[in-house]
């Protein structure tokens, strides 16, 4: 017990590290604190080591690069956004927690927001909506659930 909240609190630390940018620890300490206390403690869902850290950087550069994004668009009022609402179909995430963390994910990513999340899709409002789109949603869904130890099945179809 005692190593398995020792183990959540390094992963939440670590991971409200990354989020806040090593910082606003008056907040996150109580934050962390009572997330790693009430966290289920389903085996269903566990996290590997290895791949979370090979995750952060994906998580980082996408950040930045939806940051560049929500700038270029603020600074040229000419250039007009491509929005969209769209629903993506769940392929490699089974209900649960890598659904969660996913829809999460995309809440702090700049051009991206989560607007529902149902057992079938994931309603999205896209800022700058292209063709690569749909097909880097399913890549972060696979890294996603390699995050949570779940057997990526392969697309039966080829993304639109």
């Amino acid at each position: 017990m005692a190593v398995r909240l020792a183990r959540r609190l390094v992963l939440l630390s670590l991971l409200w590290w990354v989020i806040s940018g090593g910082g606003a620890w008056v907040w996150g300490l109580p934050v962390i604190l009572v997330t790693a206390l009430v966290m289920p403690t389903s085996g269903a869902a566990r996290l590997r080591p290895l791949a979370l850290v090979t995750f952060l950087p994906l998580a980082l550069w996408l950040a930045l690069r939806g940051g560049v994004q929500v700038a270029a668009l603020a600074c040229r009022p000419r250039l007009a956004p491509a929005t969209r609402v769209i629903d993506y179909p769940w392929r490699h995430l089974p209900e649960g927690p890598g659904r969660l963390f996913m829809a999460s994910l995309i809440n702090l990513l700049p051009g991206t927001l989560t607007l529902r999340l149902t057992p079938d899709t994931l309603r999205i409002h896209v800022l700058q909506m292209n063709a690569r789109t749909r097909p880097e949603l399913e890549r972060l869904e696979a890294r996603v659930a390699r995050l949570f130890t779940q057997r990526i099945v392969p697309p039966d179809e080829e993304l639109r």
